[in-house]
């Protein structure tokens, strides 16, 4: 009976935690794409001080570095760090979202920025899976709570059977784990 109820705990479990991978992800890349927007802008920005200078943005960079002063070198070191983060935001946004459903979570792990993820998930609402997306995730989840308990049992009894054995050995015998 205990056996029955862990069983359907950890089921239900499993299918609750992985159902609602695919409403995190969809918040996780609605935020990244809001920082994506922010980067365009910054981007554009920079253009257009490089235009009204009548210089590229590659050019209008160099200058700033190449000048004397510590401030433009500074502006110079993050004006190229806008423009770098903006590729990088670019390449991780176009990865997520052209991902199919199984290759999600891979892409999600290769392009995982660790402040996004926090900030999504202290704000994030559970959602019931009612998509095919969600009813798959769910079963994976069910299968993995399941699985998780039976590993989870098996080295209990692990232990306790060493336990045992060290119990019934003699006094004079050293054990040698």
């Amino acid at each position: 009976m205990i056996g029955r109820l862990a069983n359907g705990i950890a089921a239900a479990l499993g299918a609750a935690v992985f159902a609602q991978f695919p409403a995190f992800y969809q918040q996780y890349l609605q935020r990244l794409g809001g920082r994506l927007d922010q980067a365009r802008l910054d981007v554009a920005r920079i253009a257009q001080d490089a235009a009204i200078l009548g210089r590229s943005v590659q050019a209008y960079v160099e200058e700033l570095l190449a000048s004397g002063t510590e401030a433009a070198r500074l502006a110079a070191r993050r004006e190229l760090e806008r423009l770098e983060g903006a590729d990088q935001l670019q390449s991780a946004y176009a990865a997520l979202r052209d991902a199919s459903p199984l290759e999600r979570p891979i892409a999600f792990l290769q392009h995982l920025d660790g402040t996004l993820a926090r900030d999504t998930l202290q704000v994030f609402e559970p959602a019931v899976p009612v998509t095919l997306e969600g009813l798959l995730y769910g079963a994976a989840g069910l299968v993995a709570g399941l699985l998780l308990l039976s590993l989870g049992e098996r080295a209990g009894r692990r232990l306790v059977a060493m336990g045992r054995r060290r119990r019934a050995k003699p006094d004079g015998e050293q054990s040698h784990a």
